[in-house]
């Protein structure tokens, strides 16, 4: 397994120091965007949000690697860690089709279901053309669509984890980059719903942690309970 130090801290403030030195930033989709440019942000965004909240052992090192995508060399154990972005497969080419054809730069939400069939260029361009509103989301639908989605996500990383070549740790962690695409999310109230949804499936069989890197702030879910921080944003 090939691995890459990413950085190296033997306390809260040299880590501090390392990550802003990293390179978060992470280009448009049609300008080269890479798994390696949201690992690196994800990952970057929720150490520094772990600051000063008594998470973190010291001396850590950070290695970039592959199944997990990440491992955490900590003075309490070794933490593997693995990542994906919720998006959907249709929106991200949606975006990508926009910049092309120079597509209106205001839109309407377009509606997604997670492992949705993937459609032909052909036909998300006629929908970027069309831009229909589509039905609207009521009550708390925005929320329960949210936390679907992102359980989807869950259990695609929990199979993944059953398989041969996932290695295991002391602890296993899963890091999730939402993109998502919905109108104005209460997030505290889609946190609480996912965590539920979390307990009754085998999420935590697998993983002891899940961290969602949501809009300005990061969710940790575990199983006796879950917790919002706001993120520490070091590269302001």
């Amino acid at each position: 397994m090939i691995s890459e130090n990413m950085l190296v801290a033997r306390s809260e403030n040299e880590l501090e120091y390392a990550l802003k030195s990293l390179d978060v930033s992470v280009p448009k989709r049609s300008n080269g965007r890479k798994k390696e440019h949201t690992e690196r942000y994800a990952i970057a965004y929720m150490l520094s949000t772990l600051l000063g909240k008594g998470v973190l052992s010291f001396p850590l090192e950070l290695l970039q690697r592959e199944r997990p995508d990440f491992l955490l060399n900590t003075n309490s154990g070794k933490i593997g860690i693995e990542h994906t972005e919720a998006v959907s497969e249709n929106e991200a080419h949606k975006s990508v089709l926009r910049d092309q054809i120079d597509g209106a730069k205001v839109h309407f939400i377009s509606r997604h279901l997670p492992g949705e069939p993937k459609k032909s260029a052909k036909k998300l361009i006629e929908e970027i053309k069309k831009d229909r509103a589509g039905p609207p989301w009521v009550g708390d639908s925005v929320e329960r669509e949210w936390s679907d989605a992102m359980l989807h996500f869950i259990n695609v990383k929990v199979a993944a984890f059953a398989k041969d070549g996932f290695e295991q740790f002391d602890q296993n962690w899963l890091l999730i980059y939402d993109n998502w695409s919905l109108p104005a999310l209460e997030r505290e109230k889609a946190f609480s719903m996912l965590f539920q949804k979390a307990l009754t499936s085998k999420c935590f069989e697998s993983f002891d942690d899940v961290f969602i890197l949501s809009g300005a702030q990061v969710c940790r879910l575990s199983p006796e309970i879950y917790i919002s921080y706001e993120i520490n944003d070091l590269w302001e």
